[in-house]
């Protein structure tokens, strides 16, 4: 039988963003980064069928930064932009390999292969046949090498298994579609409490809005099962609810998942059927699949090293409760891309120099809510919201909402939120800790520039400072005061609390203060990161004073304000 064609990764490249920065410089052709667009999509790791490609990868001018870094490997090149198959190298109950589309680069940790019938191909190397396989080549390893894939049989009857090509296919778009209700989806569409909502109303024109090359060619092929929606219109007869929408939700991924392991399970029997597996054979295979599955440890006990720079995404059903977090995140998210400076503030507040109050940003969540649901629908959508946040929707915003959006943007926000933060003394220790209802302004990535801090330092910081030192003088003035009276001991404490709160809260504005003024400032800071080409960037960014090149990306620009301090202290896990 023949084997498999490959080829290898590139090695070197460590410069990566979001594949939605900036999506009118993405391109998909050698030829394109000759004429202005430089970000190719980028195939790291790997899902089974369909793996969104959220990654771009600097190959301006055919790779010329790249190919000039001291470090860099590039091999196989040739084969770059070509449509074929790709998988995870790192392996732990299957091999998840998936259709790579053309117009992207692929790297170490996801090998790529090349030839006819790639959904058969990726169809037999996702089956359980093509698993036990592969742990033959490589009993003890957890990783899928390119030698271990191109060691793999083709059976010739391949070339016309259009029964596994055709249910490829369909895992594929089944898995796809579903992806256009996950926010940092290239093919995202609407979160899928909206996007039930829409179909609800009869609205089925739903397409990707992201701009990618690589939604395009999107078309939806099943959509919301209509069962899901019969039961949904029976729910909503009796009122609007979030959370029947939400659980609405629940049930199309069940039964999304559902399709998928039928379907998985008719691959299985082809790819049986095709190698000419008896049922005794097969029942041996499974019977030794389940051991092992049992018995191995996880890929981290292999010795390779899984990149710490994202968060791996839970693989359980979404709760109702998660459908409405990441409605509202969603939302928030609108919100702040859509302010014309990309500053929005947490609460309502009068700016410096202008004469109208600028809303927060739970005022402007709330506006959006009645604006998809109806002022009717605003009272129960908020009860709603409440109860799965598991408190007030300002709280959430104010204290929970970037160490969400961080796990959701796999540890490369595109919303940074600046907040005071005041000290906290214990008998141990003097800590600092957030207090955003002191100030709080939240900042998108996109529209950062070298104005942004200048003006949350004068026009939004600069009024709290004030009205924080007003406050303080005149609980110092009432403390002496009540001093002066002989006032009960009762009501003097009271009064040396409040003027301590006051005293903390204008020294947390003074040191936010003082700590965006050093930024601005030339300087230069020591950077905790394994690649010389981060600690290079981020050091370049500063020394004129803070001066953000989205061409860095998150992780180098985020750098000096996390460790001035001025961001929430989830932050810190933006590393690597």
């Amino acid at each position: 039988m023949p084997s498999l064609g490959q080829s290898g990764p590139p090695e070197g490249s460590n410069r990566r963003i979001r594949c939605q920065t900036w999506v009118e410089q993405i391109c998909t052709g050698r030829e394109e980064t000759f004429r202005g667009k430089k970000w190719v999509p980028f195939a790291k790791g790997g899902k089974p069928f369909y793996h969104d490609i959220q990654l771009v990868v600097n190959w301006g001018n055919n790779g010329e930064e790249i190919r000039n870094f001291s470090n860099a490997v590039i091999r196989n090149e040739s084969f770059y932009f070509r449509a074929g198959l790709a998988w995870a190298r790192i392996a732990e109950k299957s091999i998840e390999a998936f259709k790579l589309p053309e117009g992207c680069i692929f790297d170490v940790n996801s090998g790529a292969a090349f030839g006819v019938q790639m959904n058969a191909l990726v169809a037999i190397l996702c089956s359980q046949f093509g698993w036990m396989l592969c742990r033959l080549f490589e009993p003890t390893a957890h990783t899928m090498q390119i030698g271990t894939i191109a060691r793999f049989p083709i059976s010739p009857e391949v070339s016309h298994a259009w029964n596994l090509a055709a249910l490829c296919q369909q895992a594929h778009d089944l898995s796809r579609e579903w992806s256009t209700g996950d926010e940092p989806s290239t093919v995202f569409v609407a979160p899928w409490l909206l996007q039930v909502f829409w179909r609800l109303n009869g609205n089925d024109e739903l397409m990707p809005r992201t701009g990618h090359p690589l939604a395009e060619d999107f078309e939806w092929h099943y959509g919301v099962p209509q069962e899901v929606m019969d039961w949904l219109s029976t729910e909503m007869e009796d009122g609007f609810s979030l959370r029947a929408l939400a659980e609405a939700c629940v049930q199309w991924e069940t039964w999304l998942r559902q399709r998928i392991d039928e379907i998985q399970r008719q691959i299985d029997d082809e790819v049986y059927r095709i190698y000419g597996i008896s049922d005794e054979d097969r029942r041996l295979i499974e019977t030794e699949l389940t051991r092992t599955r049992e018995e191995e440890p996880e890929a981290e006990g292999s010795g390779e090293q899984i990149d710490e720079l994202e968060e791996t995404p839970r693989d359980d059903v979404l709760t109702p409760e998660e459908h409405i977090r990441r409605l509202i995140h969603f939302l928030a998210h609108e919100v702040v891309k859509e302010d014309p400076d990309g500053i929005v503030p947490l609460e309502d507040c009068f700016p410096a120099g202008r004469a109208e109050m600028e809303p927060g940003l739970a005022r402007r969540v709330r506006a959006k809510l009645r604006a998809i649901f109806g002022e009717e629908a605003v009272p129960t959508a908020e009860r709603e919201v409440r109860k799965a946040l598991g408190k007030p929707l300002d709280d959430w915003l104010a204290d929970d909402f970037f160490g969400y959006h961080l796990g959701l943007y796999r540890l490369r926000p595109l919303i940074w939120q600046v907040v005071a933060s005041r000290t906290r003394r214990t008998r141990r220790s003097v800590r600092m800790s957030p207090a955003p209802k002191d100030f709080s302004v939240f900042l998108y990535w996109h529209k950062l520039n070298a104005d942004t801090l200048r003006k949350v330092r004068s026009v939004y910081l600069e009024p709290y400072l004030r009205a924080s030192l007003r406050e303080l003088r005149e609980a110092e003035r009432h403390f002496r005061e009540l001093q002066a009276g002989e006032a009960p001991l009762r009501t003097l404490r009271e009064a040396e609390r409040m003027l301590e709160v006051a005293g903390s809260k204008h020294e947390a504005l003074e040191r936010l203060a003082e700590a965006i003024d050093t930024l601005l400032r030339p300087h230069s800071i020591e950077v905790q990161s394994r690649s010389a080409w981060v600690k290079e960037k981020v050091n370049e960014i500063i020394s004129q004073g803070y001066r953000p090149n989205r061409d860095y990306g998150v992780r180098v620009n985020i750098e000096p304000l996390k460790q001035a301090g001025i961001l929430h202290p989830e932050s810190n896990r933006v590393k690597g």
